[in-house]
């Protein structure tokens, strides 16, 4: 793995679990963490590869990568989906969001529709 995948992964807290075949990207909402999947994640992890991630200036990401221009749109957000995507060569998943992530996964499904096929 390239040294600036490694760099996105901690960035973002980013988790993987589970042994499925088929991968599961969960996504919480603005104020949350993600912890908020952790009563739902062992049913998940029976049947899917569970990815699980803190958007910037959330759980246990790396706060001093916040950077205002980049965070002041929903699309900053959707670039660090898409990044981790990338970073874990991740294509043809099953996003769930909650809440405002509904709408930022949303951005990314028409931004890079080989992630999150419709």
């Amino acid at each position: 793995m390239p040294p600036e995948s490694n760099c996105i992964l901690q960035r973002n807290n980013v988790k993987i679990s589970g042994k499925g075949e088929k991968t599961v990207m969960l996504a919480h909402g603005f104020g949350c963490n993600q912890n908020l999947w952790r009563f739902i994640l062992p049913y998940l992890e029976e049947t899917y590869q569970v990815v699980l991630f803190d958007y910037v200036g959330c759980g246990n990401s790396d706060f001093s990568a916040y950077q205002k221009d980049r965070y002041e749109h929903l699309e900053g957000y959707a670039l660090d989906i898409i990044e981790i995507c990338d970073a874990l060569n991740l294509k043809d998943i099953i996003f769930v969001g909650h809440s405002v992530s509904c709408t930022i996964g949303w951005i990314v499904a028409t931004q890079r529709s080989e992630l999150f096929p419709i």
